[in-house]
């Protein structure tokens, strides 16, 4: 399952995340996924809940941003979304673009719980 190591990678960012703010333990975990991703995000957010256990991250929700495939001209630099995957440009009809978005996941936001200071009087 391909979605599964995309997790295990996205755990290892979000505990490093946490450490690195001095952080109890994640909230939230925020992904963007693009429809060329190849990612099927019910077996991403599957693989999520079953390999949080015993993380910093073990009580956070996944929370998945889908994002269109955006593209950009080569011959006339205009971006565009497309919903249809037609990879052409809207304005000057030009098949060469460039893909510039929604071929990744990616992750985007991390809410991190901070343990509150203790004093003693």
């Amino acid at each position: 399952m391909h979605e599964a190591s995309l997790v295990r990678t996205l755990l290892r960012q979000v505990a490093e995340l946490v450490a690195a703010q001095g952080g109890e333990r994640a909230v939230s975990v925020n992904v963007e996924v693009g429809p060329l991703a190849g990612v099927e995000p019910l077996l991403l957010q599957e693989a999520f809940e079953h390999l949080r256990r015993d993380t910093v991250a073990s009580e956070a929700a996944l929370e998945i941003e889908y994002v269109p495939v955006t593209l950009r001209c080569r011959k006339c630099g205009h971006p565009q979304e497309t919903i249809e995957l037609r990879f052409q440009c809207g304005r000057c009809q030009s098949q060469e673009v460039d893909v510039v978005g929604g071929d990744a996941v990616v992750l985007r936001s991390v809410t991190i719980a901070i343990a509150e200071a203790s004093s003693s009087l």
